[in-house]
């Protein structure tokens, strides 16, 4: 804010011969605005931080008067009381009773001698509050120049932050989309970023109108959303609050930095579609390790093992820049897959891609493969092709291990049919009166991988007890559990039944 004028600036003033009789304790006391009034009860009159005039034309002489005209102004929130003298008025000097009730209530007293007229003392103050005005419009014009200037220099965020940060005194912190920090105005502030981590997750959602200010006696915390018609980073402002100009600058600030990353993203265009190129190649399928090398070193990236995910978005291009600003060794590309359009992006396996989507495309389907050879990233790419009608039925991201099992598989049949085919293979067991004990001895056969002690052990009965059962299942079944096959026909009969069961449940 402004420097504002206090009751002991004012005082010094030698045009105006004031004097302080009351309340010398108080006279750092700012005061905003002047005002004139010989009400008995003017507080209704005053917004509140006024330097009060008056020649006590209503003044009551009592202590009790005095106390009381003293105390509805305390409450109404006036600063100071200027009480006018001279020979052709009420008083040539201060009352005793007003000032031993400005003492007492610690309100600065003043005296406005013979001679000084009270438009004196009203220009004065607001004299005051427009040079500092001014002063401040000057500061911020020449900071805004500064800022102008770093920004047209090789510097970068870096520079545009460090030159904000000497002329406001406040640390500022630029983070991309995962809140990693980018650039700051001083090496060390990277660490700031950790106290953002709140007011960040308030405002994410709302994209390029999320910003956000805390403010607290002294100091002030800022968020600004960085971008044009996309948001690309945050701005991240922390320090004194005791500057006015620098809330004007900040805008300035938020404007040069979104032009420099919108700069470095159109930079980065043409080497996004090299790279795209790159993993369209890759995606035709397996190719000799050295060469897909060969295509990443071209691309800038490093040799390595990749993982592969598909995400499916209406707005496709959108996401694949935002993925291609928070990643920088990812390879990305559009495509258009059952005719929705969708984002196929490949990584190194050490980047966590599944914190990546959750921040970047949180409602979002998505399908992620395992981490593969660089030669072989189109089968990467073929389990995150596969898993994403799976992720559209759960609502999550769906790793392609997820679904590799053939309970995630018979799971997309539908009921009826798992039931039937469930009584087709399992019913000449269910017409017996040993169904129960024939059916448990069979899971526990299979479950244990065909070893008869084990899964006698499991059943708590004799090993003869399971050989017997299980010569029943097969004369009564027809198949032959020495047979992979049917074995793998009994097991998938066993779990279509529970399937079922549960569906129906």
């Amino acid at each position: 804010m402004c420097a504002l004028l206090t009751v002991a600036d004012l005082a010094a003033d030698p045009a105006l011969r004031l004097s302080v009789v009351a309340g010398r304790g108080e006279r750092g006391r700012e005061l905003e605005a002047a005002a004139v009034s010989e009400l008995a009860e003017p507080g209704p009159w005053l917004q509140g931080g006024e330097l009060l005039l008056t020649i006590g034309l209503l003044l009551d002489e009592s202590d009790a008067g005095c106390a009381a005209y003293v105390t509805g102004l305390q409450a109404a929130g006036v600063r100071a009381l200027g009480l006018g003298l001279g020979a052709d008025l009420r008083y040539q000097a201060a009352p005793t009773c007003l000032v031993r009730a400005a003492e007492d209530a610690g309100l600065p007293l003043l005296t406005v001698p013979d001679g000084v007229p009270f438009i004196a003392v009203t220009k004065a103050v607001f004299a005051w509050r427009a040079r500092e005005e001014r002063r401040q419009l000057e500061w911020a014009l020449h900071t805004q120049r500064a800022l102008t200037a770093a920004a047209v220099q090789p510097g970068g965020l870096a520079g545009i932050l460090g030159a904000y940060e000497r002329a406001t005194g406040r640390a500022a912190l630029v983070v991309d989309l995962l809140e990693r920090p980018i650039a700051s105005s001083r090496p060390g502030h990277e660490s700031l970023a950790a106290e953002f981590a709140g007011m960040l997750a308030r405002v994410r959602a709302q994209g390029l109108l999320g910003a956000a200010v805390d403010a607290a006696p002294g100091r002030r915390r800022e968020v600004h959303p960085l971008g044009s018609r996309r948001l690309r980073a945050w701005l991240l402002v922390t320090g004194p609050a005791d500057r006015a100009g620098s809330n004007l600058v900040t805008g300035d600030l938020v404007s040069l930095l979104s032009l420099e990353l919108e700069r470095v993203h159109g930079l980065g265009a043409t080497r996004q579609r090299d790279r795209a190129q790159v993993l369209a190649r890759l995606a035709r399928g397996t190719v000799d390790d050295i060469l897909a090398a060969r295509w990443l070193d071209a691309a800038g990236l490093p040799d390595g093992d990749l993982r592969a995910a598909v995400v499916a978005a209406p707005h496709a291009a959108e996401l694949a820049a935002d993925l291609a600003g928070a990643l920088p060794d990812a390879l990305t590309r559009v495509v258009e897959l059952a005719g929705e359009p969708c984002v196929e992006l490949a990584v190194p396996v050490g980047v966590d891609l599944a914190a990546v989507l959750r921040t970047l495309a949180p409602a979002r389907p998505a399908g992620i493969g395992i981490g593969v050879r660089p030669g072989a990233l189109a089968v990467s790419l073929r389990q995150a092709r596969s898993a994403l009608p799976e992720s559209r039925i759960t609502g999550r991201h769906v790793h392609a291990a997820d679904i590799a099992n053939s309970r995630q598989l018979l799971a997309t049949v539908p009921g009826e049919r798992l039931q039937g085919y469930a009584d087709a293979v399992l019913g000449p067991l269910d017409a017996g009166d040993r169904s129960a004990d024939l059916v448990r001895t069979l899971t526990a056969f299979l479950e244990h991988n065909g070893h008869w002690e084990a899964a006698a052990a499991a059943l708590q009965v004799h090993r003869h007890t399971v050989r017997n059962r299980i010569a029943t299942v097969e004369q009564l079944t027809g198949r032959r559990l020495a047979s992979a096959h049917d074995r793998q026909e009994l097991w998938l009969a066993l779990r279509a039944r529970d399937l079922a069961r549960m569906s129906d449940g």
